[in-house]
């Protein structure tokens, strides 16, 4: 499952929002130790320290992983549906995407298990998304919460 990208638009997989039609297959879940081994094997590589991994629920609708490296504290996150992780700020009702330490970047694009999107592919206007591959109940979401990026489409906070 990829974000499919071309000609300046961002194509997204059904799930990317969480929701789904009555009456459709369920959607994927990642695994959420499979995450934390990721997060683990990332902060050992790079000297960085897990201090609290949460899983996703209701909302927010992805994992957590609270991380130290050096002197930044960061929030390492985890689509519940699909395979792409993000650092942010950590999270607190709104999640700002920002570059953290090099490298636990390029520890958690090493581990091959997720995607970690890049703040620029999480800025992405949504004007700029196919939303096509979606079912009607994530495109209905859309409309209701109207996130203005990427980013606060694949990792929200709606119910």
């Amino acid at each position: 499952m990829a974000i499919e990208r071309g000609s300046d638009v961002t194509r997204l997989p059904r799930g990317a929002t969480g929701f789904r039609d009555r009456g459709t297959e369920p959607l994927p879940l990642t695994d959420t130790r499979g995450f934390a081994s990721v997060c683990y094997e990332a902060a050992r590589l790079v000297g960085a320290r897990v201090l609290e991994i949460a899983p996703p629920g209701v909302t927010p609708s992805f994992h957590t992983a609270v991380m130290k490296c050096g002197e930044l504290t960061v929030g390492v996150l985890g689509h519940m549906h699909l395979p792409f992780i993000a650092i942010a700020e950590v999270p607190t009702g709104g999640v700002v995407f920002i570059d953290g330490c090099d490298d636990l970047e390029e520890a958690l694009r090493a581990s091959g298990a997720f995607r970690l999107l890049t703040r620029d592919e999480l800025e992405t206007p949504i004007g700029l998304i196919d939303t096509s591959d979606l079912d009607t109940a994530e495109r209905n979401e859309i409309g209701f919460w109207k996130p203005a990026n990427l980013g606060e489409l694949l990792f929200n906070y709606w119910d």
